[in-house]
């Protein structure tokens, strides 16, 4: 079988539009990094306690295209860690998006995709189809999990306000990710010469790479890198790890420590409560690109907006009249028999949630409704 035969029609005619179809060159680099992402919709980083374990994928690659450039996505079952694929490819391109679980016997055709043999892809709404020199593979669309929409939507609040923190070349780069540590620990990445050095303390230049262990589900990758960028918001928690393919990049986020999931993180809970009017951000119909800093679509065909149990919950105690303005400043908060006070500036909350994390995953329910109260939120 030729590259001309896989640029023929697919055998089994169908009714809807294609979103993508054509090549992805290299084809063993694209490849790889479906079997990564794939990879990662597998991987449990992170088991809470009393918890079985339990190696089943929620869903795989999300596949989405905007008329310029297709991505695939996914997130690990802890939904602490999301990887985007964007390819430049060689095709027909239009917009549109579905999520497919990839089966054995497509990770299996992938993995015999070798040197300079093509992978010719066809991506429209019911699903994905994969043709190879060795055969074909379909995959229809499944049912996307609410955590993944909920994550989709966080993610692209963490990303849009970090930049870039390091870039290595690529020896450097392969070196780092070949060094990386098997274990979890507390750590920082911070500037070495030309690359990069991991410390348990951090710093002004200090990179966030708790839990950096994660970070070598990429390790299929690294013989076709070209770079590695870092991006990470100043004094935030989570970094972006961009790896340079060819007429492609892999970015790796990775959640502040394996037991924190991204959909639970509360990236846009303040402007929400503050009356912020972007459906497409909340339920992840829209994404954030780091390296150009664009915004793109991404119209999932599954999933609603997320329920943000906090904000619900802040609204429910303003409407029942639990907020109450303190003489002294400050709000008394009263609800069945948790009575929490909150102090609006500097932000304070007497609640256990405020004393773990304070607005690092964003404001407690208590404070939110002192603001919506107050008519500050």
């Amino acid at each position: 079988m030729t590259t001309d035969l896989l640029l023929a029609p697919p055998e089994r005619a169908t009714e809807a539009p294609a979103i993508f179809d054509g090549l992805l060159d290299p084809g063993v680099q694209a490849a790889q990094a479906l079997l990564v992402l794939g990879r990662i919709a597998r991987t449990r980083f992170y088991l809470p306690p009393n918890m079985v374990r339990r190696m089943i994928a929620e869903s795989d690659p999300v596949f989405s295209a905007d008329g310029q450039t297709l991505r695939a996505e996914s997130f690990s079952p802890c939904c602490g860690v999301h990887a985007r694929l964007d390819v430049q490819p060689s095709g027909r391109l239009s917009s549109g998006c579905t999520n497919v679980d990839l089966g054995e016997a497509t990770r299996a055709a992938l993995a015999k995709v070798v040197g300079t043999e093509p992978l010719h892809l066809t991506v429209r709404g019911d699903g994905i189809r994969l043709r190879t020199l060795d055969g074909a593979e379909s995959e229809d669309r499944v049912p996307l999990p609410s955590r993944w929409v909920a994550g989709f939507a966080e993610i692209a609040a963490i990303t849009a306000t970090a930049t870039r923190r390091a870039d290595l070349g690529q020896t450097e780069a392969r070196t780092f990710l070949r060094r990386l540590p098997t274990t979890g620990t507390m750590a920082w990445a911070v500037p070495s010469g030309r690359s990069l050095r991991l410390t348990a303390r951090g710093g002004p230049e200090a990179i966030p790479a708790t839990g950096l262990h994660r970070l070598r589900v990429v390790e299929p990758m690294i013989r076709f890198i070209q770079g590695l960028s870092v991006y990470a918001a100043p004094g935030g928690e989570s970094a972006s790890w961009v790896l340079q393919l060819a007429r492609a990049r892999l970015s790796v986020t990775l959640s502040p420590a394996p037991a924190r999931g991204f959909s639970g993180e509360g990236g846009w809970l303040t402007a929400l409560s503050a009356g912020l009017d972007a459906p497409e951000l909340v339920s992840g119909q829209s994404g954030h690109d780091l390296v150009t800093g664009a915004w793109f679509a991404r119209p999932l065909p599954s999933g609603g907006t997320p329920a943000y149990a906090r904000l619900t919950k802040a609204r429910a105690l303003v409407e029942a009249g639990a907020v109450r303005a303190l003489p002294a400043g400050g709000y008394e908060i009263a609800h069945g028999e948790s009575l929490q006070r909150v102090r609006l500036d500097p932000a304070g909350c007497t609640c256990s949630w405020w004393a773990e994390h304070q607005e690092r995953r964003g404001p407690c329910s208590h404070l939110l409704a002192a603001r919506l109260s107050a008519g500050q939120a």
